[in-house]
């Protein structure tokens, strides 16, 4: 698998490096520019539609590799049949679950340019949000339990509490991602190194597995890589000063898969010290967004309302430089996200 993972990251970062001048011509065609305002920290007008290079690149190199490696085609060929106490529940197939993880993902990449397009009423953004995730759902990319560390016992989720969990789960990390974006190349680079953590995760996960966890492991490996090349390609035109902004299309997409990836990878392992690798890798942003989600709270202001509260506004007003604030953010997410691999190296050893 070592060269299928090492052809989907090269062939994202070259589809996404060559499709964002793309993105950014199309913006600049339609007049979607982010203006300057006084929460903003760029003082010129930037093109926002440079997800869609992102998103380019992680279609179109899964379709590459469909055609380029007949392994992976047998990968997607995998059935499990589910049975609980004899009784036949569900067949989940790969095929259908990036089936599903890629209808999602267009879903809300469209949802997103059109909110950067003509705001898009909350309401409306999180129902659509809720819809995308219960597609990826309902297509098998599911947390359905949880098994104990150092205990015996799997707890098995009843069928609603599965959907809300997961559901939420999804939502989280889109949201996150989001709000998270407020630097040249803040988001794009967390995305990156998360997604190459959870690459890692799986690569050392997979073996040490029953069949239909290894099966699943695999496919969040080269979604992981893809992702990863995806937004490495697009950060030469994100990174301090940008060129071009990726956007709510480019941020809820990204995040979409990166929760996506968690579910049908680092949480398959079915153990409760698995669901803590993917909170470590984004502990940083999450744990902003959530003091955001406070103080908006106790100040009764919308929550998706924009600040200059956050961890990167209150370092710039320190006088911190953009590019030190987003080096500070990566260096640290890069020790969080080496606890992660320890923690996985652990629980497999």
């Amino acid at each position: 698998m070592g060269s299928l993972y090492l052809v989907a990251f090269i062939f994202a970062g070259l589809v996404s490096f060559a499709a964002t001048p793309f993105s950014i011509w199309l913006a600049k065609h339609y007049g979607e520019l982010d203006q300057p305002d006084a929460r903003k920290v760029h003082h010129t007008p930037i093109p926002r539609w440079g997800g869609l290079g992102i998103y380019l690149g992680v279609i179109v190199s899964i379709i590459g590799i469909v055609f380029l490696f007949p392994r992976f085609g047998s990968l997607l060929d995998y059935r499990y049949s589910v049975y609980d106490k004899g009784q036949l529940l569900a067949v989940v197939s790969l095929s259908k679950q990036l089936s599903g993880i890629l209808v999602g993902l267009t879903a809300v990449v469209i949802l997103g340019m059109m909110d950067d397009r003509k705001s898009v009423p909350s309401l409306i953004k999180l129902l659509t949000q809720i819809i995308a995730a219960y597609m990826a759902l309902d297509y098998g990319v599911r947390i359905s339990g949880l098994r104990f560390p150092f205990l015996d016992s799997y707890m098995q989720f009843p069928l609603i509490l599965s959907q809300i969990i997961t559901v939420f789960w999804i939502i989280g990390f889109m949201n996150s991602v989001n709000l998270a974006d407020g630097l040249d190349g803040l988001a794009t680079g967390l995305v990156a190194i998360a997604s190459a953590t959870f690459l890692m995760v799986a690569i050392i996960q997979a073996d040490t597995v029953s069949t239909f966890v290894s099966k699943q492991l695999k496919l969040a490996g080269v979604l992981s890589a893809v992702l990863c090349g995806a937004c490495l390609g697009f950060l030469p035109y994100n990174f301090s000063p940008a060129r071009v902004f990726m956007g709510d299309g480019g941020a809820l997409g990204i995040g979409f898969l990166l929760g996506a990836i968690t579910v049908i990878g680092t949480l398959k392992t079915t153990a409760v010290l698995s669901m803590m690798i993917p909170i470590i890798v984004v502990a940083l942003p999450v744990l902003d967004v959530s003091l955001a989600i406070v103080r908006r709270f106790q100040k009764k202001s919308k929550i998706m309302e924009p600040d200059r509260e956050h961890l990167h506004h209150r370092l710039l007003k320190r006088g911190w430089t953009a590019r030190e604030v987003v080096l500070l953010v990566y260096v640290l997410t890069l020790i969080l996200s080496v606890c992660a691999i320890f923690l996985a190296i652990v629980k497999e050893s």
